[in-house]
């Protein structure tokens, strides 16, 4: 695909990998179909027999280089960093240079780079045409010593930096002596028909095909397990949990770093766990619905400011009582009715408290719940989301002549 097109996403994972963002990137170029739209992704692996629409996804690696490329790839890391717009890693110098090579052909109106912040000067250097650089900040803050983050946030980089809170942004702003981009506030939106609530019958039709126990009140833990996702405290705080509730069952989804893998299943041996904790692993992303809808609560215990969690908007849009880690960033998104918000998240069992009050009142449980679903409905939509993003890209092409 080298025809001209309206809008390049640069996302480093494709459309069709597991991931946040860069599904994203693949729902819009799906539901936004007046622009035309291409994303550059690098994928040195075969490419799936059922990658989503792999037209319109131009997949890079680094085949056919030149040999003074491959030249400057023997470099030490640390010397390439320092001629190549602080880039050093063999595969994200490789996704630059092919980057910088096809958009020269797409000639796109707009660059969306997400979390891409060193992307910006190589492309600014290399476009000659009339084209907004957007940089898509997916998470809190990139948290990089003031001078760097000065490169970043200036219009050398990028014209416009959208952040998914106003907090991302004054994160930023308020170390920096000079913030330069526009900012757009636009937050996640999540497939509501896809994530939605489901009948007791259907709970425990879905509950039946993961083996769950149905005479449980089930914990749902789905996010990436590594240390900042803070499982551990779960763990460690669930035998007083059980022993308040005996019924609790908690299960425990998602792709592991081995180390902490490892770290969690100690603790489950040494406590003693297993009758009443599941490592479930990673599961397909056309199967996550399935498992939000299977259970009775979720958890999301993160040690670690979010920009906005994927996972906590998909509990709350299948209708989830959720008892969450409080940080700055998830309070401007939710109220106290639609989220359970634990402080100071690594005091000892400050989650079992807010869980066992959950799992001892179903009402509240389903209050909170449909509360959650409401706020999803009314404001965090992916329709609603989008048409926002429209609006957005529509402006932003208003600003390119010619």
């Amino acid at each position: 695909m080298t025809d001209p097109v309206d809008i390049v996403h640069l996302t480093f994972l494709p459309p069709f990998a597991t991931g946040s963002y860069n599904r994203f990137v693949g729902a819009q170029m799906e539901k936004l179909t007046e622009f035309r739209q291409a994303a550059i992704s690098y994928w040195a692996a075969p490419q799936p027999e059922t990658a989503w629409r792999a037209d319109d996804t131009i997949l890079v690696n680094g085949d056919g280089l030149s040999w003074g490329r491959e030249l400057f790839l023997r470099l030490p890391e640390r010397i390439r960093q320092r001629y190549y717009y602080s880039i050093g890693g063999r595969e994200h110098l490789i996704y630059t240079w092919r980057v910088v090579e096809l958009v020269a052909k797409l000639r796109p109106k707009i660059i969306v780079c997400y979390d891409g912040y060193k992307l910006g000067r190589p492309l600014r250097d290399a476009i000659d045409w009339p084209c907004r650089i957007i940089l898509g900040q997916c998470g809190l803050t990139y948290n990089q010593p003031q001078l760097d983050a000065m490169r970043v946030y200036s219009l050398q980089s990028f014209d416009v930096v959208w952040t998914q809170t106003r907090i991302s942004y004054r994160y930023d702003r308020d170390r920096l002596v000079l913030y330069e981009p526009m900012v757009m506030v636009l937050p996640n939106g999540v497939d509501a028909s896809q994530y939605q609530p489901v009948s007791p019958t259907e709970k425990a039709s879905v509950r039946a095909e993961w083996e769950l126990p149905q005479d449980k009140l089930v914990i749902l833990l789905l996010s990436r397990q590594v240390p900042k996702k803070g499982t551990h405290l779960i763990v460690q705080s669930w035998p007083k949990i059980v022993h308040e509730v005996p019924e609790a069952y908690l299960w425990i989804v998602g792709t592991a770093d081995l180390e902490y893998e490892r770290y969690i299943k100690g603790l489950i041996d040494r406590l003693e766990l297993s009758n009443s904790v599941r490592l479930q692993g990673a599961v397909t992303p056309e199967k996550t619905a399935g498992c939000y809808q299977a259970a009775d609560l979720y958890v999301f215990p993160t040690l670690a400011g979010e920009g906005m969690s994927n996972t906590l908007l998909e509990a709350m849009a299948c209708g989830l009582a959720c008892v969450a880690s409080e940080h700055a960033s998830a309070r401007e998104l939710y109220s106290d009715e639609e989220v359970l918000f634990v402080p100071d998240a690594n005091i000892g069992d400050a989650f079992v408290r807010p869980i066992v009050r959950l799992l001892c009142d179903s009402s509240l449980r389903r209050r909170i719940g449909e509360a959650a679903r409401t706020a999803v409905e009314q404001r965090y939509s992916q329709d609603i989301i989008f048409d926002q993003l429209r609006e957005c890209y529509r402006q932003q092409m208003g600003l390119v002549s010619g």
